[in-house]
């Protein structure tokens, strides 16, 4: 898009003119600092960092970030992270930290703007590697943008700190909700003695399988939609915002079934999981997936969901993941799982209490979804 071409106002600038990329390097064991931030500390989407580790989880050398500086994934930028830190700390080497040029750039706009599809899909493009793709600074840097003044970047502010606050708000509407039924889940848990114990395998219909590794490719209708770690919601709900497609020649292995489980095996989003269901439309899951198929005579798939929300699920995941900075899972672990399930009468009964509580926790994702477009609706001129 040239000049002439833009709103009012907007100007093409090079990314090297909005931003600045500070590189100060560390070790670990030298800083003073109490807090490490790995790409796996980092959610798609999300501005906020909800987690974190201690620079003794890591070795070699890392990044120092100030307060209010933004670290960017720069590996596997398809997953989309970007943060604000909200305290000085270290991060990791395959992240960037950056900073507003002021002159061009409100430094609150700064983030807002990295999240946009505009920024993103450029990101992605001019990734370079195949089993980790990467972004060069000097190659980003020269990356052309659309951009709008100062002016009109503090009106666009107020409307996006006010959307940060009611994702916020929905967010701990949804937690307060799903915990209300979870706690009751964990009661009946607690108090189980007459329910069947087995480890999981024994209610599998197959050994657990991993995703297709493929790249994604655009989304075409009618095709199937390749389903990531990224694309799955903390709720357990399939995020329809960013939809990508895959190459046909995965769909016969990678296929999914309706009631096909799906766990996440790596990172800070290990464990995080996904009943499928046919009206999802035809999917292939991914390579950082692992896929479970529940025998439903003996275990309803809901249920099983229902349980990986559960406080006996997390203790386990806690005590399984395994890797420090990067936690894992595998299929073996998976199958080893100790497990417990009630006759299916009781199955029946938890699971309809679920659904009641459903329609709620999808109103408030909706919600969710819906705030994220308004903001990304900024940047598509």
């Amino acid at each position: 898009m040239t000049e002439q071409q833009l709103p009012e106002g907007w100007q093409v600038m090079k990314f090297g003119d909005i931003a600045k990329n500070i590189s100060r390097r560390v070790e670990p064991s030298e800083t003073e600092l109490k807090i490490y931030v790995g790409l796996e500390h980092l959610e798609t989407d999300s501005l906020k960092i909800k987690r974190h580790g201690v620079p003794s989880d890591v070795a070699g050398q890392k990044l120092l970030v100030e307060k209010g500086q933004i670290i960017f994934g720069k590996r596997r930028a398809y997953q989309r992270k970007v943060a604000v830190a909200p305290w000085n700390c270290i991060c990791s080497a395959h992240a960037m930290v950056l900073e507003a040029n002021p002159e061009t750039m409100i430094p609150e706009f700064l983030p807002f703007f990295m999240q946009s599809d505009v920024f993103m899909e450029r990101a992605v493009a001019i990734s370079e590697g195949s089993l980790s793709p990467t972004i060069k600074w000097k190659v980003l840097a020269a990356q052309y943008f659309p951009v709008p003044n100062l002016d009109i970047q503090r009106r666009f502010l107020k409307i996006l700190h006010g959307s940060e606050i009611a994702l916020e708000r929905v967010e701990q509407t949804f937690q307060s909700a799903k915990q209300l039924f979870i706690s009751v889940f964990d009661e009946q848990w607690e108090h189980s003695s007459d329910w069947s114990a087995c480890t999981l395998i024994n209610v599998l219909e197959k050994k657990p399988e991993y995703g297709a590794s493929a790249k994604a490719v655009p989304y075409t209708q009618g095709r199937p939609r390749y389903i990531r770690v990224t694309d799955i919601s903390e709720s357990g709900m399939l995020d329809s915002t960013d939809i990508v497609g895959v190459d046909s020649s995965y769909e016969s292995k990678f296929g999914l079934s309706d009631n096909d489980f799906l766990i996440a095996r790596s990172g800070n989003t290990v464990g995080k999981t996904l009943l499928y269901k046919k009206e999802y439309g035809d999917a292939v899951f991914a390579g950082y997936l692992i896929r479970l198929k529940l025998n439903s005579k003996v275990v309803l798939p809901d249920f099983f969901q229902i349980f990986t929300f559960s406080k006996a699920y997390k203790n386990w995941l806690n005590s399984a993941a395994r890797g420090g900075a990067q936690p894992n899972i595998n299929a073996k672990q998976i199958e080893n799982m100790p497990f417990k399930y009630p006759p299916m009468s009781k199955q029946r009964e938890i699971v309809k209490l679920y659904e009641q509580v459903k329609p709620i926790l999808a109103t408030l994702v909706s919600k969710e979804v819906q705030i994220k477009i308004i903001k990304k609706a900024f940047f598509r001129i």
